[in-house]
């Protein structure tokens, strides 16, 4: 199902119309590094205490901070620094697209405390950000915490479901946060990307602008986990509508995650879901048409392969028996 945020509830109460306007988004000196930061602070609106990372840029007495928007997260504010107190005025963040149409979100202000020996900004107040006067994040008791990130080995996705309904197939996927010796992952350095088999070859799966009609870029292989176009693709892989001509074809889906720090890029295995037809009763008796064999991860082998196998029988009427084998 589409999913319905609190987004899309504020929204409906205003106009659907494009918004215009002559405010330019903020950009930190690109000359300048960013330094990662983790966020902690209580959602005030689903009354919930959350954590996620956001990019801060220290230019001067100027502070920049990317990310302390959920809706918009590449929106940067820009605040002034006297006597260890960052004060940031009520600015404009950026214009996001929401299902089509456009909207300006605005940073409401915000005093924050910086400490420089802990190396956090530390706002009790909170602060929140608004569209048209509706406000949209809602946060008290945040701290800015300044982190190290290093290098680490994903653990392995796993894919959930995959199925279809009326608007088509998706798939539904559980991405780790953890790396394999169970430590957390910054997900903003994490990605994950997908694959499906078909005829015995493995293939990229690209999210194109063709397809995924509200996404920014041309074309996506690899996909931040902290991603969603608020339509097709939900943060953190948890669904995930698939378009393609051949999905039928499909004889496996698989993800595998991707983590980018301390300088490396460490990959996890693909993890396979077989998409082989299982549910066809009572076709024992049919005349076989055709026989293949395939191992767990969904891959064409050879009739003579040993171990675990699935054998696949697709009858004359284009249906398919799927029993398992040990030689």
């Amino acid at each position: 199902m589409k999913k319905i945020t609190h987004l899309m509830i504020v929204l409906a109460t205003m106009l659907s119309q494009t918004v215009s306007t002559q405010a330019q988004e903020i950009t930190p000196p690109s000359s300048i590094e960013p330094a990662m930061y983790v966020f902690t602070g209580h959602d005030t609106y689903v009354d919930r205490d959350k954590t996620f990372e956001v990019q801060i840029v220290k230019d001067g007495d100027q502070v920049y901070i990317q990310g302390l928007s959920e809706y918009y997260p590449a929106g940067w504010v820009v605040g002034t620094m006297t006597d260890a107190v960052l004060t940031i005025p009520e600015l404009y963040m950026g214009t996001f697209n929401f299902w089509g149409d456009e909207y300006a979100l605005d940073f409401d202000g915000a005093v924050f405390a910086y400490d420089e020996a802990a190396n956090t900004f530390t706002a009790a107040d909170g602060y929140t950000t608004s569209v048209e006067g509706e406000v949209l994040d809602e946060f008290v008791n945040v701290i800015l915490t300044g982190a190290e990130a290093t290098a680490a080995t994903p653990a392995t996705p796993e894919v959930n479901n995959f199925t279809s309904d009326s608007y088509g197939y998706y798939v539904e996927m559980d991405i780790p946060t953890k790396d394999v010796d169970g430590n957390d992952l910054y997900t903003s350095l994490l990605y994950y990307q997908l694959y499906y088999q078909k005829d015995g070859q493995t293939f990229e799966y690209v999210l194109t602008q063709d397809n995924y009609v509200f996404q920014e870029v041309e074309s996506i292989t690899e996909i931040p986990y902290t991603y969603t176009d608020n339509y097709d693709v939900d943060e953190a892989g948890k669904q995930v509508y698939l378009y393609a001509d051949d999905i039928e074809q499909w004889t496996a889906f698989g993800v595998k995650s991707i983590y980018r720090a301390g300088g490396e890029v460490n990959e996890s295995p693909i993890a396979w879901f077989s998409l082989i037809d299982t549910s066809v009763d009572d076709i024992n008796a049919a005349q076989v048409a055709i026989t293949h064999y395939v191992d767990l991860q969904g891959r064409l082998v050879d009739a003579s392969a040993t171990g675990l196998l699935i054998k696949v029988d697709r009858m004359p009427d284009g249906t398919v028996r799927a029993t398992k084998v040990i030689r």
